[in-house]
């Protein structure tokens, strides 16, 4: 298989085949320089695979618990229930979920989160 029909990628800078991978001294510097300038151009990597996908997905309140967490805010607001308002505030934040998720972690740390 020649260098022609390796992917690009797979072929390092100014080698032969059958050569020495080990650099000599004599060796012009100027490629590693080439290879440092194509590296600062990429962007760094920020995630694992998949954009929004990993172990902290769906840990956060959803929609769902937004809205819920409003109703049971104003709720407690009418019926002067301050427990009620702080309950149906930490379910809009996530704090809730949170919590939850600790005390599941504690009681059996192996189980699957669902």
């Amino acid at each position: 298989m020649s260098s022609s029909d390796a992917h690009p990628s797979a072929v390092g800078t100014n080698t032969q085949p059958g050569t020495s991978t080990v650099p000599s001294t004599d060796a012009p510097t100027q490629a590693t320089s080439e290879s440092s300038t194509k590296d600062s151009q990429v962007p760094p990597q920020r995630h694992a695979g998949a954009v929004g996908l990993g172990p902290a997905y769906k840990q956060g309140a959803d929609f769902g618990d937004k809205l819920g967490g409003l109703q049971e805010e104003i709720k407690g607001k009418i019926m002067r229930n301050p427990e009620l308002v702080e309950h149906g505030r930490e379910r809009r934040t996530g704090v809730l979920k949170k919590k939850e998720q600790e005390q599941q972690d504690e009681e059996d740390p192996f189980a699957k989160p669902s």
